[in-house]
């Protein structure tokens, strides 16, 4: 979709201590050869939750750094992948209690990894329908901690960081434009972390982390056959949803001057994907990525906060932002910087 008068307006993310990987490797929480091959350096860890908590920390900021007033916000749009902290409440509406106020939509939004781009264009189109002065805020928030969850175990290539992060998109105005975004979805595969086992029908005991290598070990003791179209459908999704995006921004792969992509090991890149659109780690977030993890639905707004906070981008600059969840869903935003906002990596 091609967005006209949509701005983000700020953006920033909570970020945890940084545990190094070698340690986990010592301890004997993460597999050395892995650890060799995935190329992480550290983890972003949050010791105390719960995890909806920092949802309304990373609110807190953004609103701090936004030129907009609580009384505009009339969308507050929450993503996650993991627990929020409690089974059966709302978190969207707890995060809006806690910071906005106000009589604003509250929805949530399940895209998992993709969760926080689904979340900003379903947010475009809702403030496209909206007065010149509304605005929509969006936050993720993630722990991922044993026993429910092991950070270096539950899946492979992928180790899992905790954070928050929040966006306030815009009409009147911001330090990016936002303009385009697609979001595709594509279930054919999906099966592929749903494994063989049928549903359960009570919640799983905490003491069993989720395990998502033995899902997906199963499904392909029976589906190997399909392995090779498995990874091609998901490189050619992957490839549609940000040509779409280019398309309806008016750009070529060469306009984009840097890339968030999500954060996943050196073992789950996309040769393909990344030759296909002229990718290098030089234009993309990888040495910040390496050093926090995949923070679930958050790693390309959290990783567009970095950009922003470090200078690393400037007037005029363009960025593609682009995410791929279970299921599977693809999604891609471009922005243009308009300016060097006055925010420190430092919270400020």
């Amino acid at each position: 979709m091609k967005w006209s008068g949509i701005y983000v307006n700020a953006c920033g993310a909570v970020l945890g201590r940084g545990e190094d990987v070698s340690a986990a490797v010592a301890e004997g929480r993460y597999d050395e050869g892995e650890a060799a091959a995935d190329g992480f350096l550290s983890i972003s860890v949050i010791d105390d939750g719960p995890a909806v908590d920092l949802a309304v920390k990373a609110a807190d900021l953004t609103m701090g750094r936004s030129t907009v007033a609580p009384g505009d916000i009339e969308l507050v749009v929450h993503s996650s992948c993991n627990s929020q902290g409690l089974d059966h409440f709302a978190p969207a509406s707890y995060v809006q209690g806690r910071t906005v106020g106000g009589r604003a939509a509250a929805v949530e939004v399940k895209q998992y990894s993709n969760g926080g781009l689904a979340a900003l264009e379903i947010a475009a189109a809702y403030l496209h329908a909206r007065s010149d002065r509304s605005a929509a805020l969006l936050t993720t928030s993630d722990i991922f901690a044993l026993p429910s969850f092991d950070r270096y175990r539950s899946d492979k290539g992928v180790v899992f960081g905790d954070g928050g992060t929040g966006l306030v998109l815009s009409r009147t105005g911001g330090v990016a434009r936002l303009l385009s975004t697609a979001v595709i979805s594509d279930g054919t595969y999906g099966a592929v972390y749903l494994g063989n086992k049928p549903f359960e029908e009570e919640p799983r005991p905490a003491d069993e982390p989720v395990d998502l290598r033995s899902r997906r070990d199963e499904y392909l003791l029976e589906n190997g056959e399909l392995l090779l179209k498995i990874v091609q459908s998901l490189t050619e999704r992957q490839q549609e949803s940000v040509s779409v995006a280019l398309a309806d921004a008016g750009l070529t792969a060469p306009d984009i001057d840097r890339w968030v992509l999500t954060n996943v090991g050196r073992t789950l890149d996309d040769v393909d994907f990344r030759a296909m659109f002229g990718i290098t780690d030089a234009n993309t977030t990888w040495e910040w990525g390496r050093r926090v993890g995949h923070v679930g639905a958050a790693d390309q707004i959290a990783g567009l906060a970095h950009l922003l906070e470090t200078g690393e981008v400037g007037p005029g600059d363009r960025v593609a932002l682009c995410g791929i969840g279970m299921g599977f869903t693809y999604a891609c935003a471009v922005v243009e910087i308009l300016e060097r906002p006055q925010w420190s990596a430092d919270g400020s």
